[in-house]
This record gives C-alpha cells, sequence and structure tokens, in this order.
C-alpha cells in the first residue's frame, strides 16, 4: 500500500530510515528508485541485498548514523507500455532515450521541483548539504541526474546506478560555458561549471556504476553517462560490474554495494572533517 500523498506535490511520503539510535546523524542519503517500483521496495530490496563482512550485517546496519530517504515517483501513464505505472517521468525507449524524448519533460520538471524541495528539506534537518548524498538506480539514476545538473546544491556526493543522463545528446552538442537548458518545461539552466569557474559542483565526487551485462539499459549509455560528466568538471568513480541479477539491471553483490560503502564512509568523515 503507498504512502499518502505529499500534500503540496501529490507525491507519495518518501519511505524513512532513520539512524540507529542512539548513534548522531551525521549525513542523509536521498535515493531514488527505477521505473514501476518504490521507496519502499528499493529499501527492502537494499536491506536485504548481499554485502562482504559478517552475515547478518547489510548496507543499514554498516551506517549506523546514515538517514536513508527513499522517494516514490508518481503513478504516470506509460506510452510505450500503454498502462499506469510509478515512474519519475515517461518514456518511449531505453535503447534510445532520445526518441520521442518531449515524452520526459513533464515528468522530470515535476519530480525535479519534488525533489528540490525534499532536499531543502534535508538540509535544513542536517544543516550542512555537504552531508547529503544524492543518487538513484536506473531512471531514478537518469532523474537524479538532472536534479544534479540543474539544481544548483553543492551535495557531498552523487551515486547512479544502471542509469542513464537524459538529453545527452543535447548536453553534448552544447559548447562548455554555455548556458544550456532542458527543452520545454523544464528550464532550469546547466551547470557548466568547469569552463565558467563556478564551484558549483565541481569539487563532488561522483560514483557511477554499470552492468557490462545490463539487458535493459545498455552499458553505453551508462559510460556515456560518465563521460560527461568528466567533461563538466566532475570527478567520476567509474565502476563496471558482471553478473548481477535482473540480466544485469541491478547492484551487483557484494561488489556495488561495498562501493557504496566505501564510497559513503569516505564522505562521512570529509564532512565531518570540513
Amino acid at each position: 500500500m503507498m504512502n499518502a500523498a505529499h500534500p503540496r506535490t501529490g507525491y507519495p511520503t518518501p519511505h524513512i530510515i532513520h539512524p540507529a539510535a542512539p548513534t548522531p546523524h551525521t549525513n542523509t542519503i536521498i535515493f531514488l528508485h527505477g521505473r514501476g517500483s518504490t521507496g519502499l521496495e528499493l529499501a527492502d530490496e537494499l536491506g536485504s541485498s548481499k554485502i562482504s563482512g559478517p552475515p547478518d550485517a547489510n548496507i543499514f546496519s554498516q551506517l549506523p548514523s546514515t538517514r536513508w530517504v527513499f522517494p516514490t515517483a508518481k503513478p504516470r501513464f506509460s506510452t510505450v507500455f500503454q498502462e499506469e505505472m510509478t515512474e519519475w517521468f515517461d518514456i518511449y525507449s531505453l535503447s534510445d532515450p532520445s526518441e520521442r524524448s518531449e515524452l520526459q519533460t513533464e515528468g522530470l520538471s515535476e519530480a525535479v521541483l519534488f525533489l528540490r524541495d525534499l532536499l531543502d528539506e534535508e538540509i535544513a534537518i542536517i544543516k550542512d548539504p555537504k552531508r547529503v548524498i544524492l543518487g538513484g538506480i536506473s531512471q531514478g539514476e537518469a532523474t537524479a541526474l538532472v536534479l544534479l545538473l540543474t539544481g544548483g546544491y553543492e551535495f557531498g556526493g552523487f551515486m547512479g546506478f544502471s542509469g542513464w543522463i537524459p538529453f545527452a545528446g543535447l548536453i553534448q552538442n552544447e559548447p562548455l560555458g554555455n548556458p544550456f537548458k532542458i527543452p520545454q518545461d523544464l528550464n532550469y539552466p546547466l551547470q557548466m561549471c568547469k569552463e565558467t569557474g563556478s564551484r558549483t559542483g565541481c569539487d563532488m565526487p561522483v560514483l557511477i556504476g554499470h552492468g557490462r551485462d545490463d539487458a535493459y539499459v545498455d552499458f553505453a549509455l551508462g559510460s556515456q553517462a560518465r563521460d560527461i560528466l568528466q567533461n563538466l568538471g566532475y570527478k567520476v568513480d567509474w565502476r563496471e560490474y558482471e553478473g548481477a541479477e535482473q540480466e544485469g539491471h541491478w547492484f551487483k553483490e557484494p561488489e556495488a554495494l561495498d562501493d557504496i560503502l566505501r564510497f559513503v564512509k569516505e564522505r562521512c568523515m570529509v564532512s565531518l572533517i570540513e
């Protein structure tokens, strides 16, 4: 059963995993699910995924001071499946995300506005945007990347798995330093910090992982996202996996979960020092 809708946006209330008491709250991870899933489903699946270490440990127990926020997308009509499903935005083709790309703008625009509100709420709780890590898997990564590139936030880090960058061709064709606007409703300027000298995002570490055998989102789309982020000045830690469940379109266990733990622990230490 889905949680009650957010009073302002209509999005379901995010699923929250609080820091283990009495551990202090040191950082927050906002992690977005893929198409057809929910925040609660993603949290449950992550909690049951294998990590290296004690057999009774999971990713949450190994990050006891972390507050996890799992938002859920609105139900939307899927053009390709001809039915309503939870998805951050409508998309016609995963093999070629640029096909009928006009279908993506309404959902992405709404998602960015909702996630900006959510981010502001979490930053107000923890008092420091550098203690917030944004991430997602599959369509969740794609949505989070749009927020990363258009939101102007200085996060503590970004994590993405099995995803892609929407409107990648338009971003690639735009000279660095020029203002770029995703078409129609999604009209936030892209942060081209590499050439403009802005500090927004440039020092932010980024972890991107993708399965070489991903049957749903091609490996080339993941490596394209890596290349675009690097060209924009981000420091990308790129990870390749093979043999994950769901035909390669999931976190490789335990390697990907171990990579997340390492990345977050490093960022926690840095944010506490800063």
